[in-house]
């Protein structure tokens, strides 16, 4: 098998698996519970908070969640249950979770998506020039997960702050896999642990206190964000993956000989002026994406055509957008290749042959 679909989700790492089983062993007490050993187990929870405020050199708060999505829904809920009316902005490149939550509040909100260039990227100038006065809450990827395009996150951030808007980042696709984002710009900041190696079922919110508030009186976890034990062996798994050395250099050098050879086989990079290495989005220059996904899954090779979380059918906005200033190209030709550390030459030059052989039936 040749796994090349590592957006969707990766497999955990050696360490994370280890931690987690020693941790299902030894640390299965509830975290909530006020004898000796829950009390351990909390602080097992309050170092791994520490690792995590660490690592991005931040001293926001960390709320631990089951999922990325439940973290974007939890942030966008903190930020906007409580108000009646504003302005919302949307980068067109959002994940789907972010518009399920973001669907109850469309009728007393307006919602407007950031604006695009002529190139299909953010367009911060035409966006610095809207009228902000009535914005309540901004909203954006920091890596897209359909084509690695790396947001300016930065320099939407700053406007933000300059009009004293909270934001929202979903990082869920960028960490370990981009430097590392400087949090000051951003409000808040959702995590999914296994998308870099960590196991399912834990995740994170960075988020400033002064906009935590209880979502529900009956919410006792978290702040009063959710309710549910918290699974702490995924949690501690996750941050151990977070405290091990990474480097992109290899998937860095991947990207660009695949890149090269799809090229070659007449194959569409759809590309951007700053992407993460670990995500290629291309267009196929024949048949439809989902013919040449099954057509290497009936090999072995795994790739996609899209989130799983839209079970690979559902493409964003600015996606669109982005394939329309293609000439000869649709949407049906989209297909995604993601990689990770640990993805070797040799599965790249098999796949992209595979795929050589598939465009000459």
């Amino acid at each position: 098998m040749i796994y090349l679909d590592h957006a969707s989700t990766t497999k955990p790492t050696q360490s994370a698996l280890n931690t987690y089983l020693k941790a299902q062993e030894k640390l299965f007490f509830n975290s909530e519970s006020i004898h000796q050993d829950g009390v351990f187990v909390q602080r097992a929870l309050d170092h791994s908070r520490h690792v995590i405020q660490t690592y991005f050199q931040c001293d926001k708060d960390v709320i631990f969640t089951t999922t990325g999505s439940e973290a974007n829904r939890i942030a966008i809920s903190m930020y906007l249950i409580h108000k009646n009316s504003g302005t919302i902005w949307v980068s067109p490149y959002e994940h789907p979770s972010i518009f399920a939550r973001l669907s109850p509040f469309e009728k007393d909100f307006k919602i407007r998506y950031l604006p695009l260039d002529t190139s299909g990227e953010i367009d911060v100038e035409a966006f610095k020039r809207e009228d902000h006065n009535d914005d309540v809450l901004i909203i954006m990827q920091h890596v897209n997960s359909e084509t690695g395009y790396r947001l300016p996150v930065e320099s939407i951030g700053e406007i933000a702050n300059g009009h004293g808007t909270p934001m929202h980042v979903d990082g869920i696709q960028a960490v370990l896999k981009v430097e590392p984002l400087n949090i000051a710009y951003v409000s808040s900041y959702s995590v999914s642990g296994h998308k870099f190696g960590g196991s399912k079922g834990a995740g994170f919110l960075l988020a400033d206190f002064k906009y935590i508030k209880p979502l529900n009186t009956h919410f006792h976890h978290e702040y009063g964000m959710r309710n549910g034990t918290l699974d702490v062996p995924s949690i501690l798994a996750m941050v151990k993956v977070l405290e091990e050395t990474h480097t992109q250099a290899n998937v860095t050098s991947l990207n660009q000989l695949f890149r090269e050879a799809l090229e070659d086989l007449g194959f569409k990079v759809i590309d951007f002026s700053s992407q993460s290495p670990y995500i290629l989005g291309v267009l196929t220059p024949k048949f439809e994406g989902q013919f040449v996904m099954q057509s290497l899954s009936s090999r072995n090779i795994y790739v996609s055509t899209g989130t799983a979380c839209g079970h690979g059918t559902l493409m964003s906005k600015g996606l669109l957008n982005k394939i329309s200033s293609y000439d000869n190209f649709s949407e049906k030709q989209y297909l995604r290749i993601s990689l990770c550390d640990t993805t070797r030459y040799t599965e790249i030059k098999i796949c992209y042959e595979t795929l050589g052989k598939i465009l000459k039936e």
